[in-house]
């Protein structure tokens, strides 16, 4: 495409191309749609402010990204260059700028600009309508991605081999990624039964095997620094455990959604407390290598959501498996069948009377297996324990074995 400003033979000036602005056009059409059937909402007095709140926010992010798609520009003159948006404008001459770090995520690719004397850095979107022209006026400018790289490869090879540098580091490097494959794929294989078998033994074998594996990543990334690294630069010579770090929470949160944990607690926010405080120690233990990260935000914010889904299980299950106490019987019934469908899988609930620490009627989620043979009117029994971490849960007891349960 041809830049729109043809006055000047330096200065060139380039808007987004047409793709990305009718993609960010979509989007903001979906802000503004959206923003339409809140404020329509508003006509009820009813729950009126929350309707506009809503319908206000989308309504500005709508147009937002109107303004931001029709007004970007970059400008390249001579040795400047400069980056439009409807909210701010960031420009620099070569010799202000330090170096130039790649940036790509499911969302697009930049540039990230980094300016000396640390005054800042800016991004550079690779969908402005001039590729072949930014990319020349990128040649000369120095790759931090590569110097880092670079940097750490020289470090390695001093502590692994001085006689010989570059052998030892490469294979520092290969058993490093041989590492962290070889965990990734231990905590992808416990992931399945956790996720899809409900047998306990093999539940909680898996289970542990699955909550033990971001521990090992984390030991692994704070001992060895120049090996590790989280969701890491393309350059980067290290081994990636974002994998191990991100998928174990997950695969708790499918096992809750499939019901395959056989222990309920009886106060779902009863440790509470202790699934922020092991949050917080697992944020704070990754949080060096994190911040060193392309997309610091994009990954903490997954980090965030993963390891909160990591922490409940790993608090639950302490509070389980390492209560060995006797449990207490108790008996009730089943008053209702019922489901739950999602985009998520379907979640089966059997809704019992009234027992022991519950004064109110409750729903179980329960294996389909379970929720199958069961009948309304049937007896149910549950096994009380007060937990290892103080908090009480049960699990579901067979009637038959029990000689004298106690009744609600």
């Amino acid at each position: 495409m041809r830049p729109l400003d043809q006055t000047s033979t330096t200065r060139r000036e380039y808007p987004l191309t047409t793709g990305r602005k009718i993609s960010q056009g979509v989007y903001a059409g979906v802000f503004l749609v959206g923003a339409g059937f809140f404020l329509k909402l508003a006509v009820n007095p009813i729950g009126r402010d929350f309707v506009l709140v809503i319908g206000g926010i989308l309504l500005i992010l709508g147009l937002m990204l109107v303004a931001q798609v029709w007004t970007s520009r970059l400008i390249l003159d001579e040795d400047r260059i400069e980056v439009r948006s409807a909210f701010r404008t960031r420009s620099a001459t070569r010799a202000e700028i330090e170096g130039l770090r790649k940036i790509e995520n499911q969302y697009g690719r930049w540039t990230r600009v980094y300016l000396k004397q640390d005054r800042g850095s800016f991004s550079v979107s690779d969908f402005f309508a001039c590729n072949d022209s930014l990319k020349e006026w990128f040649k000369g400018l120095p790759d931090l991605d590569g110097r880092d790289a670079d940097e750490i490869t020289k470090e390695v090879s001093l502590q692994e081999s001085p006689t010989q540098p570059e052998s030892g580091a490469s294979k520092a490097f290969s058993l490093a990624k041989a590492w962290a494959v070889g965990i990734s794929v231990v905590a992808g294989v416990a992931s399945v039964p956790v996720m899809f078998v409900s047998y306990a033994p093999v539940y909680k074998a898996s289970l542990i095997v699955l909550l033990v594996c971001p521990i090992a990543g984390i030991l692994l990334l704070r001992r060895f620094p120049l090996l590790f690294a989280v969701f890491k630069r393309k350059p980067d010579p290290r081994a990636d455990l974002g994998f191990l770090l991100i998928w174990p929470g997950i695969g708790v949160a499918f096992s809750y959604q499939n019901s395959n944990d056989p222990t309920h607690l009886v106060d779902t926010f009863q440790l509470t407390y202790l699934v922020l405080a092991v949050l917080v120690s697992f944020l704070a233990a990754i949080f060096p290598a994190v911040w060193k990260s392309p997309s610091r935000w994009g990954v903490f914010f997954f980090l965030v959501i993963s390891g909160g889904m990591y922490s409940m299980g790993l608090v639950n299950s302490g509070n389980t498996l390492l209560d060995h106490s006797a449990p207490r019987p108790y008996a009730t019934w089943v008053l209702k069948k019922s489901e739950s469908h999602s985009s998520k899988g379907t979640r089966y609930f059997l809704r019992v009377a009234p027992w022991g620490p519950i004064s109110y009627t409750d729903d179980v989620d329960v294996p389909m297996r379970t929720y199958n043979t069961t009948r309304v009117g049937d007896p149910v029994c549950y096994g009380l324990h007060p937990g290892f971490l103080h908090g009480p849960w049960y699990t579901s007891l067979s009637c038959m074995e029990q000689s004298a349960p106690i009744t609600p």
